[in-house]
């Protein structure tokens, strides 16, 4: 008779950390459906978690690993595996010095909490400073930011969806991609939920996203421009006194130079470039302050921009001004139960910058930027000759392709760390 159990689990892929239950039969697991007794997430699970199965039953992960013989690449075992890397990494440095290795670590690893202190150790060991990974390409602005504002690259005030009256949405389409850093299962259901309560949503994006329709209201602007509409809207604060001033008294350093700053970026002067009138930008500044209760968020749209990490900074800016940072119906820093706060804080340490052939550049949270790796490869005085790329695919998600490849081919090693064969992984040895 084949034995059945079931046992709880969760997902890995984002936030939220969806409550699953997986079916065991005879060790296998033949099942994964959604835990629908989870205190929080309470039964849901969108289609990525619940594909982890067809993943890992699917006949085209890889199991073993892969060496390369010629133009091939032919199984081999994990102990002679672990032994070539090895050697090969041990080679190289001691003919080219430590940082002649680099790492490169993608997404998927993310919310794996073995993942980060085992690659820690393992670059520690290796005793390279050239680390890179894809949080420098979707979200090393926000870590900034909060180092400069709050101290720590982990504290991120979220919105309060649940309790908001009002809440501004910048470069975000939940319907399609969720929330990131909001650890919210179901969003949609959230802002929906906040519509029904008289909640007022607005979406600023350059097009009219899913996310808009049945939930919302468009303020359409030109592409990476929010930092100037939010420096307009905090400009108006000032200009116009809205400002809560028992909050500023009592907290604010440097709000004289926030208010210089801002000066400069009346609603008159960005109104060109943002692509809104004077009256719409001066309109959702005096409605988002007056506001009962108002919460601002941003995703990748800006993230990914420009000038990503002025803007979040801007963002706090405007939730601070206007009394809604850290209070109900604004944007509040979840503590959760793990002390985040003191993990990534800096202790009131400056950014510490190192010069390089291509200007001052800083890590953020231990990784140098992604898109300066080909160049290492390929420029640098002291280039990176052997790569490990852990579960990333860099040479489709880095920007300029063909440098890239160019990078990938120059390498004397290339090791791939991933279930899957990639782009990047045609070029592994």
């Amino acid at each position: 008779m084949t034995s059945k159990i079931e046992k709880q689990t969760f997902c890995r892929v984002c936030e939220p950390s969806c409550g699953l239950i997986a079916t065991l039969e005879e060790g296998a697991i033949t099942a994964l459906k959604p835990d629908r007794d989870h205190p929080v997430t309470r039964g849901f699970a969108c289609h990525k978690g619940l594909s982890v199965l067809d993943i890992h039953q699917d006949p085209d992960r890889l199991n073993w690993p892969l060496v390369r013989q010629g133009a091939t690449l032919k199984q081999t075992s994990w102990q002679e595996a672990a032994v070539a890397v090895g050697d090969r990494i041990k080679a190289l440095q001691a003919t080219y010095g430590d940082q002649a290795i680099g790492v490169y670590t993608g997404n998927p690893l993310a919310f794996n909490s073995t993942a980060g202190p085992a690659i820690g150790s393992f670059v520690s060991a290796i005793g390279s400073r050239r680390n890179f990974s894809s949080g420098t390409q979707d979200c090393s602005n926000k870590f900034a930011a909060s180092e400069a504002v709050f101290g720590s690259s982990t504290i991120h005030p979220i919105p309060d969806i649940a309790h908001t009256d009002f809440l501004l949405i910048l470069g975000a389409n939940p319907r399609v991609s969720h929330m990131s850093f909001v650890s919210i299962a179901d969003p949609i259901a959230e802002l929906r939920a906040a519509k029904q309560r008289g909640a007022r949503l607005v979406f600023v994006d350059p097009r009219l996203n899913e996310s808009v329709s049945g939930l919302g209201e468009l303020l359409q602007i030109k592409p990476d421009t929010d930092t100037y509409l939010l420096a307009a809207m905090v400009h108006h604060c000032f200009s116009h006194g809205l400002i809560d001033t028992a909050v500023t008294a009592r907290y604010a350093e440097g709000l004289d130079f926030l208010k210089a700053f801002a000066a400069d970026y009346s609603a008159q002067k960005v109104a060109s470039v943002v692509g809104l009138t004077v009256d719409a930008i001066e309109k959702i500044a005096s409605e988002f302050a007056a506001a009962d209760r108002a919460a601002v968020y941003m995703s990748t749209g800006v993230n990914m921009g420009r000038q990503g990490a002025l803007a979040y900074w801007l963002l706090y800016m405007l939730s601070f001004i206007t009394g809604n940072l850290g209070r109900q119906g604004g944007n509040k820093y979840a503590q959760g139960f793990y002390p985040a706060a003191k993990a990534g804080a800096t202790r009131g340490q400056a950014p510490s910058f190192e010069d390089s052939p291509y200007g001052p550049v800083r890590k953020i949270r231990g990784s140098l930027p992604g898109n300066l790796m080909a160049d290492m490869i390929l420029n640098d005085p002291n280039p990176i000759r052997g790569l490990v790329v852990i579960s990333g695919n860099p040479l489709l998600s880095i920007g300029n392709s063909q440098l890239m490849k160019a990078a990938l081919e120059k390498l004397e090693f290339l090791v791939v760390i991933d279930i899957y064969p990639s782009a990047t992984s045609e070029y592994a040895d």
